[in-house]
């Protein structure tokens, strides 16, 4: 004698595992119209973003760097015609803190380098070329700035990657005062 449902029950069953085992055997099958995994599922530990607020950001250094940066905007002045480096940012104590910016020279020729720093005593320049493929990077031009003026100078560049970096100076003068520096670097005419 078989239990109730007998046959029948023992069908459903086996249907219901078969189904199971198929399902399962599908899921790990890629198609030609499968576009991957989403994001969220590919870096769960990615960063909130950009814009996610800092919660060891002091509110008075936040605005302390908004007035240096609206005052350092001011000193620069509109940017000049034949742009290709402008960058901004809070200055460090050290060379590895600072600001720097970057970008490929297409044109060999002579480039007038303005920088100024808000908010520090002082900060330095440095504009570097090279080769960042085994090469050694030359240093075109170090300039010690007095902030609350502009400062500028030419340089000659050739084709290839030139970076501009500013690091608050002298050393040891504080970091957590809001400093702020920006460079701007633009085309002046042929090489000499």
């Amino acid at each position: 004698m078989s239990a109730a449902g007998g046959p029948r029950w023992r069908r459903q069953a086996a249907l219901l595992v078969a189904l199971a085992a198929g399902t399962s055997g599908l899921a790990g099958c890629e198609y030609a119209d499968d576009v991957g995994m989403a994001p969220a599922a590919v870096s769960p530990s990615a960063p909130a973003g950009p814009d996610a607020p800092r919660a060891s950001r002091d509110a008075g250094l936040a605005a302390a760097e908004a007035r240096n940066t609206a005052e350092l905007e001011r000193v620069l002045g509109a940017p000049p015609d034949g742009l290709i480096i402008s960058g901004a940012g809070g200055l460090g104590t050290s060379a590895s803190r600072g600001t720097t910016t970057s970008v490929q020279v297409i044109e060999a020729g002579r480039y007038t380098v303005t920088a100024a720093c808000i908010g520090a005593p002082g900060a330095q320049l440095s504009v570097t070329q090279g080769s960042r493929q085994g090469g050694t990077a030359s240093t075109l031009l170090e300039l010690n700035l007095e902030c609350g003026g502009v400062a500028t100078s030419e340089v000659t560049l050739e084709t290839g990657s030139v970076s501009a970096h500013l690091v608050q100076f002298p050393a040891g003068s504080g970091p957590g005062t809001g400093a702020v520096a920006g460079v701007r670097i633009s085309g002046s005419g042929p090489p000499p």
